[in-house]
């Protein structure tokens, strides 16, 4: 008996592992930072590398961070232990966290339910749109995310008695104080609200009353503020003002005026938790039907679930500011949720048998819509074009990126109408499994064509994509320019200088936003200048005589940014 547990323990973390690699950690290079979130991270990890700033970095050495440093310490940790700073050392410990929450979803599954559900949660975790999508990002939303996740498997884990030692305690607590610094305090906010709905809702007093005296808690009070404590004493009131105020308090709180930015009505994440959680939550209307069903909800674990997951929805529905990414950590148990509906078949099985017929409908549309991508890519037709003819109004940037996809696509080559073809055949074949309520062979497949479209998208598409906002080609170009021993100065105006700081490897020296100082500098020294393209051409149209060394291909994050590089005049040339 143990053999065969060891076995299917064995087979399932070599799956996963499998998985997770090809998910997560395999392109994490492939892509040049190319937004502005990613390298703005990247100067606070540069700055603990280099400066050995660990307890409060700054970014670019002058700016305090936004948020706290759990993430940077692991990739500076990376950076250090590879010898270099890159994308793939500063997007590891997203991709780490992945990973692990994956795993731990797995096991929590399997401990819950069975050996299969758990190994389907975990499946769905990591192929969830949302959640493979924070797992190679340099955002500190995964870190947020696992922090959440254990603090929250290993109460539950405790309260159901599969940890008995009381050492656990203590590990939940350390945990839950560590979480902080992930992302704030909003993890003890989120921990603590779903750990009182379901003790509230079980009449578990007792519980609560051992958490509330027990002595670990002092110990996460003390991880958790301690890090704050010694924080608000280096950065003082910037920090305090930055952290506390403007990410924490204005963000959830103030509306209007005063705001953090990111405003949005209360209902902004419904179609996000349909759009963020596919292709799995294309089951969730089911799912929530089900849910809410007596025999579906009187159990205990699927209860804990469900308020975790519905606290997290809730929770960010009513704060001020709101971004996609938010909702992430309700992902974990929706995991769970739909792996559960999916493989419990006592279940109201004759509505649920119509309901997968109804799934397969959308599956056999998703096919269609690949064979239409797959007809439009192999005629050449241009999509632009032809919607606007027939009266479709996009933004200028939209149709700016139609382009760019399509030009992408067609740099790659015959492996495109290849993957279309496997992927219209595969999700034909996922419709069908579905309309027959093979449900096995339906997640097998939804699982394999999701894993395959995100490594061809991650090692081709997104690299060409990324390629036309980047400046890290440019930057290369300018850094060996500039090699023998001349300034490379940055004049920042229309730009987000983050990646080009970070690219520019400490040898890019930002000048004042002001136009006078940058002509100045330009007639007087033989150094080299960044300037954006129109900012360029509005206040030295006249100048001809100063030299444009270099013109970059990327964009920049708003795709309206190309920047030049100028060669500063001879004094003799004036």
């Amino acid at each position: 008996m143990e053999n065969g547990i060891y076995h299917t323990t064995l087979i399932h973390s070599s799956l996963l592992a499998a998985v997770c690699a090809l998910v997560f950690l395999l392109f994490l290079d492939k892509t040049p930072f190319h937004d502005k979130g990613e390298p703005r991270e990247a100067l606070v990890v540069r700055d603990i590398v280099l400066e050995g700033r660990w307890l409060l970095p700054l970014r670019a050495g002058e700016h305090i961070a936004s948020k706290p440093p759990l993430f940077h310490w692991f990739a500076a940790g990376a950076s250090i232990l590879r010898g270099e700073m890159n994308e793939a050392t500063i997007r590891f410990p997203s991709a780490l966290f992945a990973t692990l929450g994956v795993f731990l979803c797995y096991f929590f599954g399997r401990s819950l339910y069975d050996p299969k559900t758990g190994l389907w949660a975990a499946l769905i975790l990591a192929t969830t749109a949302l959640y493979y999508a924070a797992g190679i990002e340099a955002r500190v939303d995964m870190t947020l995310v696992f922090f959440v996740t254990l603090s929250l498997v290993l109460f539950f884990s405790i309260y159901r008695g599969f940890l008995k030692h009381r050492i656990w305690w203590y590990v939940f607590f350390i945990t839950a104080g560590v979480s902080v610094t992930a992302k704030g305090p909003v993890s003890i906010v989120l921990c603590g609200l779903v750990i009182a709905a379901f003790l509230r809702m079980q009449k578990r007093w007792d519980v609560f009353w051992t958490m509330l005296c027990h002595p670990g808690w002092l110990l996460g009070m003390l991880l958790c503020v301690g890090w704050y404590a010694a924080a608000l004493y280096l950065g003082g009131d910037e920090f305090f003002n930055l952290q506390f105020v403007k990410e924490n308090f204005a963000r959830y709180f103030v509306h209007g005026e005063g705001g953090t930015g990111h405003q949005k009505p209360f209902y902004y994440f419904v179609p996000y938790l349909f759009t963020l959680g596919m292709p799995w939550t294309l089951f969730l209307p089911g799912v929530i039907w089900s849910y809410f069903s007596d025999q579906f909800r009187r159990r205990e674990d699927l209860l804990f679930l469900g308020l975790w997951a519905a606290t997290v929805f809730v929770f960010f529905s009513l704060s001020a500011g709101k971004r996609p990414p938010y909702i992430l950590p309700l992902y974990p148990p929706l995991a769970l949720l739909i792996a559960v509906w999916l493989r419990d078949q006592t279940f109201g099985t004759f509505w649920k048998s119509s309901y997968f017929k109804f799934v397969a409908v959308f599956a056999s549309l998703t096919g269609a819509v690949l064979g239409a991508g797959l007809a439009i890519y192999l005629i050449r037709l241009d999509v632009v074009s032809l919607l606007l003819s027939l009266g479709v109004t996009m933004q200028e940037n939209v149709a700016a990126e139609i382009s760019n996809l399509l030009s992408a696509l067609r740099s790659i080559g015959w492996l495109v109408p290849v993957s279309f073809v496997a992927a219209m055949v595969i999700w034909f074949s996922i419709a069908r499994s579905l309309y027959q309520c093979r449900i096995d062979s339906a997640v097998t497949q939804m699982v394999l064509v999701t894993v395959l479209a995100i490594a061809f998208t991650r090692s081709l598409i997104l690299p060409n994509l990324a390629k036309m906002e980047s400046y890290k080609e440019f930057m290369q170009s300018a850094t060996a320019i500039a090699a023998g021993g001349q300034s490379l100065m940055l004049f920042p105006r229309a730009i987000d200088p983050s990646s080009i700081i970070f690219y520019g490897k400490s040898k890019v020296e930002i000048l004042p936003d002001d136009v006078a100082v940058l002509q100045t500098k330009i007639m007087q020294s033989k150094a080299y200048f960044i300037v954006e393209e129109d900012a360029w051409k509005s206040y030295f149209a006249d100048f001809s005589k100063i030299p444009i060394v270099d013109r970059s291909r990327g964009t920049g994050a708003d795709g309206d940014a190309r920047l030049l590089l100028v060669r500063g005049m001879e004094p003799d040339l004036e």
